[in-house]
């Protein structure tokens, strides 16, 4: 089995999840074979426990291997690969088909998911999610505010990364490893609040186009919920969705 490579800047838990699942799909380690344990994984690759645990939750939600208690984690059947798969992302350079933008982090902290979205994450009161609010601006005019909530349980490293070059969604599926699914998205026009309006240079009450989305992982989870008010009469967002045959 392959090595983990600590000059690698893709995250630890990540290699460990491509070395298994290389070991998987090769027959290295067979359907019904039995993993290494936590600990004699931590011996060969040289990494946490931490590191460890994540890559095993990470390959069990991919069904790749199952957890019996009292017993140990072994090789699940691959999850068929048939069908159409949606990757979904917001292309972060296309505003207005190239304008460029400029993007300001104005809050990003660790809380409870509002009392709205708790049926969205888990049905849980007391769900813990990322909240980054972020401004985007062009030619330092301010257009839109982005608020997104990611689920803590999922993308533990959501604070860690630079969230003014980076994509929400480039985080949660590149470098947390969390595959989007799908998406559910609704539009309304709103009217701007007092912290809405500052942040965005508009009067209060002035209307503006409000996006909300959600998308979903596996086994219909919700990983994110963004929230996106534009409130600029000259420039829009540009929404890419692709699908793929995988």
């Amino acid at each position: 089995m392959k090595q983990v490579d600590r000059d690698n800047p893709r995250k630890l838990y990540l290699q460990l999840v491509d070395i298994l699942l290389q070991a998987i799909e090769s027959g290295e380690l067979a359907v019904g074979a039995q993993l290494p344990t936590e600990d004699q994984l931590c011996t060969q690759q040289a990494v946490s426990k931490a590191v460890v645990r994540s890559a095993m939750q990470d390959l069990a939600r991919k069904g790749y291997i199952r957890k019996i208690p009292g017993k140990g984690t072994f090789v699940e059947k691959p999850p068929s690969n048939a069908g159409v798969w949606l990757s979904t992302h917001i292309t972060e350079s296309i505003l207005d088909f190239g304008v460029p933008w400029e993007t300001e982090v104005v809050q990003k902290m660790l809380t409870i998911s509002p009392s709205d979205l708790t049926e969205l994450f888990n049905h849980e009161t007391g769900h813990q999610v990322f909240k980054v609010l972020r401004r985007r601006f062009i030619e330092g005019t301010p257009v839109t505010l982005e608020t997104a909530y990611v689920s803590h349980d999922l993308c533990p490293g959501v604070p860690l990364e630079d969230l003014r070059g980076n994509s929400i969604l480039d985080i949660i599926t590149k470098k947390n490893g969390v595959p989007i699914i799908r998406t559910a998205d609704s539009f309304e026009v709103t009217t701007l609040d007092d912290r809405e309006a500052e942040l965005l240079q508009r009067p209060r009450d002035e209307s503006a186009l409000l996006m909300d989305r959600i998308f979903y992982t596996s086994n219909n989870r919700v990983v994110c919920f963004m929230r996106i008010i534009n409130a600029s009469r000259d420039h829009r967002i540009t929404m890419e969705t692709m699908r793929g045959v995988h």
